[in-house]
């Protein structure tokens, strides 16, 4: 006998959402042609164990014990091999007190960042350091915003950059704001405009850099985060974008721009979303109020990064430079 994993319709399950963080669930349909892929990818984390039998078999490989009993997790209770574990666990550590990766995660992980100090949060560094997957292995679009498999960050869970996410400078991979440990301020929806290393391209602490912003890059970044909370287009300059600049302004990290005085704020943010049409489109062009604002496009703040790919692709291309932009676009 062994240790089954099978869920079925009206299970609970602890899953791990697109944000990297764990929510408490019911399961209300399983597919009788998936129901291995869909049990061991998408419910790793079960919230009631569910044993058969008397013979204890590892999380990960599914095999009995070799030469050395398997290590339980304090806290989930579920045995490792070792060498299954990642990081492989030490041969000092101690089977009374030893905590799973995923429990780990499970406790470090929170809005607008992971724990910085205490016990958990010292577990989490260490397990920082190392992926549970072969980066080389991932399909990525050829934007390197998405990859085929879902699978992102330190915790190996599905997730979308434009949502809250950090994109490691050096090796390209991308990482839940609820995994960090660095961020000092909570991210906002398709902000972009940081300078950041994961602990495994450091082998050690994330290091993180705050990019300078334009009074353009911070209307588009209000206006997108906005339209992602609120689910509509067009907001008041007044009641909506310039007062949530106002509320969030220490929050946004602006550098240079931090230091405009409050009664500035308004000519320069309306200014830069009347002067750029090609990002922004007001009330009055669409028939409406004048103070409504929106995006032509529903798309994160680019960064100068993003151009100088786009003038790069431009020189590459065999075709006239107006058509490659129509085919870019």
């Amino acid at each position: 006998a062994r240790r089954c994993r099978v869920w079925g319709e009206g299970d609970d399950v602890l899953a791990r959402w697109s944000d990297g963080l764990l929510y408490l669930g019911n399961v209300k349909r399983v597919s009788p042609m998936q129901r291995s892929s869909f049990t061991e990818q998408q419910l790793k984390y079960k919230y009631q164990n569910i044993s058969v039998g008397i013979e204890e078999v590892c999380c990960v490989c599914d095999a009995p014990p070799l030469k050395e009993p398997l290590v339980n997790c304090l806290k989930c209770r579920h045995g490792y091999h070792p060498q299954c574990h990642t990081p492989p666990i030490e041969p000092e550590a101690d089977s009374t007190s030893w905590i799973c990766r995923q429990c780990v995660f499970a406790v470090a992980t929170k809005r607008g960042g992971a724990l910085k100090r205490g016990r958990f949060a010292r577990l989490m560094q260490l397990m920082k350091l190392r992926l549970p997957y072969q980066l080389s292995s991932l399909d990525w679009d050829p934007q390197h915003l998405t990859n085929q498999q879902q699978c992102y960050c330190y915790c190996a869970g599905p997730g979308e950059w434009n949502l809250k996410m950090l994109q490691c400078g050096s090796c390209g991979q991308w990482f839940h704001e609820a995994c960090t440990q660095c961020l000092t301020k909570p991210l906002l929806y398709g902000d972009r405009f940081y300078q950041f290393q994961c602990s495994v391209c450091t082998n050690g602490p994330e290091t993180i850099q705050r990019l300078p912003m334009s009074w353009v890059d911070l209307a588009h970044l209000v206006l997108y985060h906005l339209s992602l909370c609120c689910k509509r287009k067009y907001f008041d300059f007044d009641h909506e974008i310039l007062s949530f600049a106002n509320e969030n302004w220490e929050s946004l990290l602006l550098g240079s721009l931090s230091d405009t005085p409050r009664q500035d704020r308004c000519h320069n943010l309306l200014n830069a979303l009347n002067s750029h049409k090609d990002r922004f489109v007001s009330g009055k062009e669409i028939k409406k109020k004048k103070c409504l604002f929106g995006l032509q496009v529903r798309a994160p703040p680019p960064l100068s990064s993003d151009t100088d790919v786009i003038i790069l692709k431009l020189h590459q291309v065999s075709f006239p430079i107006g058509k490659a932009r129509e085919r870019i676009c």
